[in-house]
């Protein structure tokens, strides 16, 4: 038999050349009914998988992708692309949170004017954030990525499979923000500087096992270069969202 796509000789179901599946062009309804169960079931599965891994197995996912074990897990930018359509999903329905914006003597009457602005509608600067960073992220992704890679050069000397671990890290932090968020809806005393330090303890941790799972190296080397990748990076996201702000306010 030959394949319908590209005409070369069948030695399986599969075709050598360009992978199509062998299958009859006009199915019937049985056949058509299967192959949709058998699709949506071995995506769940690939997905459910991954979703564990990501969240319960730091580094495991990076550390099977750079095996070649790739079949049974989703890919890392659709993973990133799940758990940050999550988020900002999340987020996009939670009431905008009450802020204060100042600025400084001598910034100019337009910054000044912008800024009272936002104070009466929060929203604004919420939406422009929602709608800016994950535009940002893509730029600061690659860049912890080279965060890594100077810390782990030794190890790994390409950069590409820095990038894989900076892609599975962020999809993981997406998730665990959105935690973070839905819990911010509780309102109790000193329960926001808790929870600003549970998230970063989050973090901190999961980064500093998965860096040991992909990388190797003692722990407390390896707690030293987490403790100054997280400085770094977050000092990346601080100056984003400044810019984002800023930006915003010069637009109003």
């Amino acid at each position: 038999m030959q394949c319908l796509n590209c005409g070369a000789e069948l030695a399986g179901r599969w075709c050598s050349q360009c992978g199509q599946k062998e299958v009859d062009p006009r199915p019937t309804v049985h056949e058509l009914a299967h192959e949709a169960l058998h699709e949506i079931a071995h995506l769940d599965g690939k997905l459910i998988r991954t979703i564990r891994l990501l969240l319960f197995k730091p580094g495991q996912l990076t550390r099977e992708f750079l095996e070649g074990k790739r079949a049974r897990s989703v890919t890392p930018i659709r993973a990133y692309l799940i758990c940050s359509l999550l988020f900002f999903g999340v987020v996009s329905l939670l009431p905008a949170r009450p802020l204060k914006m100042t600025v400084s003597k001598g910034a100019g009457a337009k910054l000044t004017q912008a800024a009272a602005k936002v104070n009466r509608d929060p929203s604004i600067l919420t939406h422009s954030l929602e709608t800016s960073f994950p535009k940002a992220m893509f730029i600061l992704m690659p860049l912890f990525g080279l965060l890594v890679w100077a810390f782990y050069f030794r190890a790994e000397r390409l950069y590409v499979p820095h990038f894989y671990f900076a892609v599975h890290y962020h999809a993981f932090a997406f998730v665990a923000i959105t935690v973070f968020e839905l819990l911010a809806q509780i309102h109790v005393r000193y329960f926001g500087p808790i929870r600003f330090l549970l998230l970063m303890t989050t973090l901190c941790g999961y980064l500093g096992i998965a860096l040991k799972r992909v990388y190797g190296g003692t722990r407390a080397m390896t707690a030293v270069k987490t403790a100054a990748i997280v400085a770094i990076d977050l000092l990346f996201n601080l100056f984003a969202m400044g810019a984002i702000a800023l930006m915003t306010l010069w637009r109003l």
